[in-house]
């Protein structure tokens, strides 16, 4: 263990000198707000962070990882607040009610327990995230519109300081330092949320809420706002959600380099699992591996249970168990990523315990490696819809196991894509950033543009019962998957260091002792 220790500390240092450049430009248009200060609130530079003990990290506290001058690591403060300002933008555009003062609530996460007073690792809520870069409990953005104006004001309810309560669970930020930290117009206490919210109903009549109130990021908050909406009918109720995800689909450049270095920790977590695997190493072993590398070369943690599945248990899509023996006839595959800074990578890859295919598991991997480099190929070439790219796969996949005599030669058309289905039942791709299966209301049907991250994952899963394929090919899972970036020119592949040619993966298997 010794020796994978130095290992991850010689790449993360690597990939950190990567991170950090600083991509914005600074001449991009911004819409900014005009609202003065409240009264007791000091001027304070536009753009600044507070050298004060905050409730997150920064620049100041923690300089090791986040540069001078950003609000979180590889984002700054402006990039923060343009985002603010495009929501606000496009949420306009799409009504025709300007007399109408509009505003925007976005919460926080909660706290989430695992029983009593035991909490689980916080997680953001990532549309807050992108709109904050706030990573404190239940705070709530607000942004008022008031009517017949192209102004707004942005308003952080956060929880303010408290000396007992910071005694049990560390710093807050508080309202003094929320104004300058997160770049908003105003804070306040988050007990004072609902009567704001009353007044400000009260105070813009007609006016239009937009609140998501199906969200389960703070379900409490669903409630308040109900609330306040039974006492104010003049008061419609509109979800920014699907704005705010078409808007979160597209990566800014500062994203796309946050992007990239999540990539490289998951891709390296994944090439040490497979220098570690050997028969009789327990799936529990390399899940372990995946764990460690990635915390190493600078993530959170996993961006998602892994799926670590030997042999036949492969073909069941989201085992992850990780409790078994590997035996030396078995393919194992993994499916593993890492979070940094909340933007996540996801990476599967499968390989022979013994460090060497079969013939059958070498038709089978190399069939699915070929769909996987075409279907890339058609990214760049056509950038087709990501149910247009599904398609693809299945027909694709048709072509190649008949091709093989894994499928009978008297199918075709439709019945070929159903048996080809039938071999890999989920979708082919998702948007990849902030979330795993990130905005999910971009439908995949939308357009591919320039700027979206997205899987591209093709796979054969085959039970040891499935008769309609040759014996010599059952109880086998085979997934690769790679994190593709689509450009102006041909799309990159960001996971491009996880290897994947035969020859590669049999180069490093059990090359690395525990």
């Amino acid at each position: 263990m010794h020796g994978l220790r130095n290992w991850a500390l010689n790449f993360a240092s690597k990939g950190r000198r990567r991170v950090f450049r600083q991509v914005l430009s600074e001449d991009r248009c911004r819409w900014l707000s005009t609202v003065e200060n409240p009264p007791g609130v000091k001027d304070v530079p536009q753009f600044s962070i507070p050298k004060a003990v905050v409730g997150q990290a920064t620049c100041h506290t923690h300089p090791h990882l986040i540069p001078p001058g950003q609000l979180t690591c590889g984002i700054t403060q402006m990039e923060y607040r343009e985002r603010r300002d495009a929501l606000v933008t496009k949420l306009m555009a799409e009504v025709q009610n300007a007399h109408k003062t509009h505003i925007i609530v976005i919460p926080a996460a909660c706290k989430q327990y695992m029983s009593d007073i035991i909490p689980y690792v916080f997680r953001q809520n990532s549309d807050f995230f992108y709109l904050t870069g706030c990573l404190e409990p239940s705070a709530i953005l607000v942004l008022v519109k008031p009517a017949q104006t192209s102004n707004y004001k942005s308003i952080l309810f956060v929880h303010d300081k408290d000396s007992h309560a910071e005694l049990w669970d560390g710093p807050r930020t508080g309202c003094n330092a929320a104004v300058q930290l997160f770049a908003v117009d105003e804070a306040r206490p988050v007990e004072q949320f609902e009567t704001f919210l009353g007044k400000i109903f009260n105070s813009s009549k007609p006016s239009v809420l937009w609140y998501n109130d199906r969200s389960q990021a703070n379900p409490d908050l669903n409630s308040t706002v109900a609330s306040v909406l039974r006492n104010n009918g003049h008061v419609s109720l509109s979800d920014p959600q699907r704005t705010l995800h078409f808007l979160r689909v597209i990566k800014s450049p500062a994203e796309i380099e946050l992007l990239k270095e999540t990539c490289y920790i998951g891709s390296q977590s994944i090439n040490m699992a497979m220098a570690c695997t050997k028969p009789g190493v327990s799936e529990h072993m390399v899940n372990a591996v995946l764990e460690y590398t990635c915390r190493q070369g600078g993530a959170e943690h996993l961006a998602f249970p892994p799926v670590v599945a030997g042999g036949a248990r492969a073909t069941h899509i989201h085992y992850i168990a990780n409790n078994q023996i590997l035996h030396e006839r078995d393919m194992l595959l993994v499916d593993s990523g890492s979070q940094r800074w909340l933007y996540n990578s996801d990476i599967s890859r499968t390989w022979p315990v013994s460090g060497k295919f079969s013939k059958h598991h070498r038709i089978l991997y190399e069939l699915v490696l070929n769909v996987q480099k075409r279907l890339i190929e058609l990214l760049g070439e056509h950038r087709p819809a990501l149910d247009q790219l599904f398609d693809s796969m299945c027909r694709l996949l048709g072509t190649h196991l008949q091709q093989e005599g894994i499928l009978p030669k008297n199918i075709d058309g439709n019945e070929l894509i159903g048996k080809a289905y039938r071999l890999c039942p989920h979708h082919v791709s998702h948007y990849l950033g902030l979330d795993v299966h990130d905005t999910p209301l971009v439908r995949r049907g939308a357009a591919v543009r320039p700027g979206m991250l997205v899987t591209v994952e093709p796979g054969i899963y085959i039970r040891d019962d499935d008769e309609m394929v040759p014996p010599e090919f059952r109880g086998v899972g085979i997934r690769i998957e790679d994190d593709v970036l689509i450009t102006e020119g041909e799309p990159l592949v960001l996971t491009d260091t996880c290897v994947k040619e035969v020859r590669d993966i049999e180069a490093i298997v059990g090359k690395h002792a525990l």
